[in-house]
């Protein structure tokens, strides 16, 4: 779906702490209203993956008072004290770093919605494409066996009924594993065919 594409790469790019919230109140709107069509493809397009990521982050606030309290107390005045700048109004308090409120908000999404894994296809692509990855990367299979996994690999991209996202395809480990096929000379008589 290019809605859990497009937040995928809103999350994984981190550009601009905005656009990542923006992205955040779109998950946790479609992960609220439709969450049975959402949460397997949040899942598979590694959308839930970079929430969990943001969620485990640390606040900001928490280390800065970590690093006030630890910080020895004397009476000399600091080494760069604060300056005014004339026009600018301090911020309170209360306001909250942007990105301790992206960090807040992904925890809130996870417990909401991605703290069960019901729902979620663990048997997809995902799991295929790792099947066929140990079956490449075997070091004493026979070529016969190569060539099987290499057709299994391509119905899984030529079948209609199966759909490898971009996500699966970087975290499974195919991309290594074919390269490590094709270059590794310490294989048992491997070669593979070239077509013209």
């Amino acid at each position: 779906m290019p809605v859990a594409s497009f937040a995928s790469s809103v999350l994984s790019s981190k550009d601009h702490p905005s656009l990542v919230i923006g992205a955040l109140q779109l998950v946790d709107l479609l992960l609220g209203k439709l969450p049975s069509l959402y949460k397997p493809t949040f899942h598979r397009e590694g959308v839930s993956h970079e929430i969990e990521a943001l969620a485990e982050r640390p606040l900001i606030t928490a280390k800065a008072k970590e690093k006030e309290t630890s910080e020895p107390t004397d009476n000399t005045a600091p080494a760069n004290p604060p300056v005014a700048i004339p026009g600018y109004k301090k911020a309170s308090s209360t306001t909250l770093d942007p990105e301790d409120a992206i960090t807040l908000r992904a925890r809130v999404i996870q417990f909401k919605y991605l703290s069960e894994k019901e729902g979620v296809d663990e048997n997809g692509a995902f799991e295929s494409l790792r099947l066929v990855v140990e079956k490449i990367s075997a070091p004493n299979a026979s070529d016969q066996e190569y060539s099987a996994a290499l057709y299994e690999l391509a119905n899984l991209f030529a079948s209609p009924h199966t759909s490898v996202s971009s996500f699966e395809l970087l975290k499974s480990g195919v991309v290594d594993g074919l390269l490590q096929l094709a270059t590794d000379e310490t294989r048992s008589g491997t070669k593979i065919p070239k077509y013209t």
